[in-house]
């Protein structure tokens, strides 16, 4: 099957002459997608590149082989990367600078930790962890939980057995957090308070709802759907659930459905700063891993924006400093 190509968005395509970056930062406020690659089949790192696939570079090398470094989220600033990494043996989220030099570990939970994003004002993370109330340290439910960006403060905001949860993502106001939870056999996208009130499930019918994100100005949540036919959309809707769109329309543009994949944990999805374009991961062209696409916020055709021998995964839009 063949994806159409928009001359809006252009076609970032890996190489073998991805470089390391130095330690002089990317100048100019240019609009990058950072992402973790397997690139040859080998191990997650993660590397970014310019909007026009230019200037490919690796940021974070691998650290364990068969493990490696993913789920990038860069800071509003853009001078600092956090990442997971099985570099202390476990996952556990770690902090860098963009550059991937001065690498220095966050989490001290012995549980596994996951998904980490920056408030908006750069000061704390939201991340998951594995709670599991003294049993295996990788098995159970997950809970959202909120650290400070120096390790101190960490609390857990959902505290919520009934559900699994992922993916959470600060709003641009810095007061509200999305994330995507199983409760059982289904997907919800939820959202709460920092402090951990106002909780509330969106409710969206039989449909599957996960990796969510905020636009830019705060008033809609992109996030991946997949019908009861298997079929994997790219939706938004305002926070309270209403507005919804289909972006992608799979099934009408004859896109491969995804199946069975919702629990993969390699899905994301994240706006450009300039809110006109969505990143998102599928594998429309049924190769047995996940790249990245886009498909400009308003709707139209999707690009591809990867095509590796390996995966590509949670694409993260940002200005460099």
């Amino acid at each position: 099957m063949s994806i159409k190509r928009s001359s809006l968005t252009l076609v970032l395509i890996l190489s073998a002459a991805c470089t390391q970056v130095t330690a002089s930062e990317v100048s100019g406020g240019e609009m990058r997608l950072m992402y973790a690659s397997e690139r040859t089949r080998a191990t997650l790192s993660i590397v970014s590149a310019r909007a026009d696939g230019s200037d490919l570079r690796e940021h974070v090398p691998v650290a364990v082989a068969r493990r490696g470094e993913y789920e990038p989220s860069v800071s509003p600033d853009g001078k600092f990367i956090a990442f997971t990494t099985y570099r202390y043996s476990g996952w556990k989220i770690a902090i860098s600078d963009t550059n991937g030099r001065n690498v220095r570990r966050l989490t001290a939970d012995p549980q596994y930790v996951y998904d980490a994003s920056w408030s908006p004002d750069g000061a704390q993370l939201v991340y998951r962890r594995i709670v599991n109330h003294g049993g295996a340290y990788f098995r159970g439910n997950g809970d959202i939980f909120l650290i400070n960006v120096d390790g101190t403060g960490n609390r857990n905001i959902t505290n919520d057995d009934t559900e699994h949860a992922r993916n959470p993502s600060f709003a641009p106001e810095g007061q509200s957090i999305v994330y995507d939870a199983f409760v059982g056999e289904q997907l919800f996208i939820v959202t709460v308070k920092a402090d951990g009130s106002a909780k509330a499930r969106i409710e969206i019918g039989q449909s599957h709802a996960f990796a969510p994100s905020w636009s830019p100005d705060g008033q809609w949540i992109a996030h991946l759907r997949q019908a009861e036919d298997e079929y994997t959309d790219l939706w938004v809707m305002r926070p309270d659930g209403s507005g919804a769109r289909n972006l992608t329309q799979s099934r009408a543009k004859g896109y491969a459905p995804i199946g069975d994949r919702i629990q993969h944990w390699q899905y994301g999805t994240s706006w450009s700063p300039d809110g006109q374009f969505i990143a998102f991961t599928a594998d429309y062209e049924e190769e047995g891993n996940v790249d990245i696409y886009s498909v400009k916020s308003d709707g139209g055709p999707v690009t591809r924006l990867t095509s590796t021998k390996g995966a590509d995964t949670h694409p993260h839009w940002y200005r460099a400093p």
